[in-house]
């Protein structure tokens, strides 16, 4: 008598809801009011003049802003509901956007503005970040997190070159209000997203933002992220008027590039870390991102593209898996927390650094900002590769 051989297969969770593609459509909006202000260098050196220390100030006090409401995002959302950080930050981006249109010189009103961008960003991007890891199932967490990128990645590649043809033609005013218009759209759309998590109740206990960075392996995190969010801010902010005193006239190619090879990336290996291994693929990918950092140093008419391809592929590789590897041992009621620290720290280095490298090009030019800055990501590819969870990994 034969036995039947009955075998098991496990149904795939679903990731695409209908919950997840409205938070998809909504960072979408937003997204493209947010890359337009990604040529805001070029307006700052072409319409008001600006110099490498005013440039990196304009930029990095973006950063500032958003690591200071990032950490106060992350003592709040945990305890409320989610939807409404949303919701405000793209309310926020519609008004201050719509602001640009009195800026007339690198001044008070266009610092205050970019603060309350920062504030903007952080109140969007940790809130929806974080109902995308409550939305996905755990074994599906890092494709998630790489499809949720996209929206923004898309935008990064589809907003600047639309804006810059707009700014040639028109002025920089439509382009402002086109930023806002996206912004009014992402508010409005934020409503339908679901946001059904119930708040923690007066007696869960709920960590606080201090506990979980001092849990074994997050300093350490932070430090890496902060690096890389120096490497990233030093790429985007000065390749601009680095690639203008090489005497090239349009660099919104730079955008393209960058976003379509991380998009492609983030569409078509968006599981690899899941099934690689996450921290496999985060050194791979900050590896990567300290070589592509250094060829921008060595920039020559012809070149921009390419090391902006090569960028979309490092950044398209690193920020799902190693945000990933931060979030895989969170639980409900600390998730908000790790997407603050992540992105903090993230925002953070980026703030610092620009404005720092900003001093530095004035001294010293812009090779030598790019040569810093990947020394900084080598620093981070070390701590990352002689972490104790590396040391753990190499011996299963």
């Amino acid at each position: 008598m034969h036995q039947k051989l009955e075998i098991s297969v496990t149904p795939v969770p679903r990731l695409l809801t209908p919950g997840f593609v409205a938070l998809l459509l909504t960072q979408t909006c937003f997204a493209f009011g947010f890359s337009s202000f990604f040529l805001l260098p070029k307006f700052l050196a072409t319409r008001l003049n600006a110099s490498a220390v005013e440039i990196g100030a304009v930029m990095g006090v973006f950063g500032v802003s958003a690591v200071v409401l990032i950490l106060l995002v992350g003592v709040w959302i945990d305890r409320s509901r989610r939807r409404r950080f949303v919701t405000a930050g793209t309310l926020l981006m519609a008004f201050t956007s719509l602001g640009f249109l009195w800026v007339e010189s690198v001044g008070p009103l266009v610092l205050v503005l970019r603060i309350l961008q920062g504030g903007a960003f952080a109140l969007v991007f940790i809130a929806a970040s974080t109902l995308v890891a409550d939305q996905a199932p755990p074994e599906r967490l890092g494709q998630a997190i790489g499809i949720f990128s996209v929206a923004m990645l898309s935008m990064n590649a589809i907003a600047p070159p639309i804006v810059e043809a707009i700014a040639e033609r028109e002025g920089w005013g439509p382009v402002f209000v086109l930023a806002a218009l996206a912004s009014l759209l992402s508010c409005g759309l934020s409503l339908l997203v679901p946001d059904a998590r119930t708040p923690p109740s007066a007696e869960d206990e709920v960590p606080s933002l201090a506990e979980v960075v001092r849990r074994p392996g997050v300093l350490r995190f932070v430090v890496i992220v902060a690096l890389v969010g120096a490497s990233f801010g030093s790429m985007v902010t000065f390749h601009q008027p680095f690639a203008l005193e090489l005497g090239m006239t349009r660099i919104g190619g730079f955008f393209i590039a960058y976003a379509t090879v991380a998009l492609s990336v983030r569409l078509f290996l968006s599981g690899l870390a899941d099934r690689a291994g996450r921290h496999r693929v985060s050194v791979l990918a900050l590896t990567l991102y300290a070589i592509v950092v250094l060829w921008m140093a060595n920039l020559r008419v012809g070149m921009l593209e390419w090391i902006a391809a090569a960028f979309g592929l490092a950044h398209g590789l690193f920020y799902p898996a190693f945000n990933a590897l931060l979030l895989e041992q969170a639980g409900e009621h600390d998730r908000g927390k790790l997407m603050a620290i992540f992105n903090g720290s993230f925002n953070a280095g980026f703030s610092a650094g620009i404005i720092g490298l900003g001093f530095l090009a004035e001294l010293a030019g812009y090779p030598t900002v790019f040569v810093v800055a990947a020394a900084g990501s080598f620093v981070g590819l070390t701590l990352l590769v002689t972490s104790p969870s590396a040391r753990r990994r190499s011996r299963l």
